[in-house]
């Protein structure tokens, strides 16, 4: 797909993120991407009132599984740095990989391919599909769908979605 049909679709900028998901993702799937992230990617992980001040440069899986069964728990997020371009993760759940991005991020084709790249070692490491829809709306617009090595861009502007 060409940058600039890119830009002006799956990258407007329109004020909104742009949501990441795996869909019915498991404790088990979370442990892998975990472990995915922590050791291919730089991370910064916060949890309020623990290490807000110092963030850790890598997620602790076992505490963010306690922390879904904890009742009464404080807010936790993590940064994953593709070079410039922040993925953030808040483990809203256990039963969605949830990530989001800021569509500002992605300047140019080689930051597109940066997080297409990404999106691929999720999908090849879960064995599911990866997809990239608008922010938090509901039947959200799917821009991109990764399923292993496969990229499909969807039905964006006009015609038939495309493979890559």
């Amino acid at each position: 797909m060409e940058w600039e049909q890119l830009k002006q679709t799956v990258y407007r900028r329109d004020g909104g993120l742009r949501d990441i998901y795996v869909r019915d993702a498991s404790r088990a799937d979370w442990a892998a991407w975990i472990a995915l992230v922590n050791r291919d990617y730089p991370v910064q992980w916060t949890v309020e009132e623990y290490n807000d001040q110092a963030p850790a440069c890598a997620i602790d899986a076992n505490f963010i599984a306690h922390w879904w069964d904890d009742e009464e728990r404080t807010s936790t997020s993590a940064t994953i740095f593709l070079a410039h371009i922040h993925v953030q993760c808040y483990f809203f759940g256990d039963f969605e990989l949830e990530n989001d991005i800021c569509p500002s991020e992605i300047q140019c084709l080689a930051d597109h391919e940066r997080l297409m790249q990404y999106l691929v070692a999720v999908s090849l490491t879960l064995g599911k599909e990866v997809v990239m829809t608008e922010e938090a709306i509901h039947d959200a617009q799917v821009f991109v769908r990764v399923n292993g090595r496969s990229i499909h861009y969807e039905d964006i502007v006009q015609g038939a979605g495309r493979s890559h």
